[in-house]
């Protein structure tokens, strides 16, 4: 049984690998599969997809990584990727790693019925003890289906290693050493070498 964890990846992180793995060991899962988004409908991302999905593939292997929103149609829509996942996959559900903030404001999603009927929900929290067993009540009545991971907070993020670039400090410990190695290779997050999306 494999999950997937969705995201810009805008670079992929230590944090995004550490949450894989525990994901992966506490909930039983064979696989735990990055999903790059091709172009995410909330979000302007300052890299091609072309770089986002290489940084994901380096740093957490090819095999880890899924490139089916490359395929789809824009903006990537959430819903549209699940149902084909599911169609690919021939399951019932898709196992779906989703954030506090982000499953709180679910109902606004594009198209929610959707993913109401075909997601289980992996929920992660900012930090540890964050989520209690009745966070998310009023959505469990409404036939959300949802697990909350009991994992420990990773002070890490994709706008932290941004920084970090732009300001040249050193994001060694913050992602790994092949993603950190193709950010400098290509000068991405530097203002004044931005790259043409495409």
């Amino acid at each position: 049984m494999k999950c997937y964890f969705f995201g810009t990846f805008n670079p992929l992180h230590n944090a995004h690998l550490e949450i894989a793995k525990k994901i992966k060991e506490q909930f039983n899962f064979d696989d735990v599969i990055l999903v790059p988004a091709y172009a995410p409908p909330h979000k302007i991302p300052n890299t091609t997809p072309s770089d986002r999905l290489l940084m994901a593939q380096l740093g957490a292997g090819r095999k880890n990584v899924d490139d089916i929103e490359y395929f789809l149609p824009i903006p990537s829509y959430s819903y549209n990727t699940i149902l084909e996942l599911k169609k690919r996959d021939k399951t019932n559900k898709i196992n779906f790693i989703m954030g506090y903030d982000s499953f709180a404001k679910i109902e606004s999603w594009k198209n929610p019925q959707i993913l109401k009927e075909n997601v289980n929900f992996i929920i992660i929290p900012r930090r540890f003890g964050e989520i209690s067993n009745t966070s998310f009540e009023h959505l469990k009545l409404k036939g959300w289906n949802y697990k909350i991971a009991n994992i420990d907070f990773i002070d890490i993020s994709s706008n932290m290693v941004r920084s970090k670039v732009q300001n040249n400090e050193s994001i060694k410990s913050l992602v790994p050493k092949k993603v950190e190695e193709y950010i400098y290779e290509h000068g991405l997050y530097k203002r004044e070498t931005q790259r043409v999306l495409n």
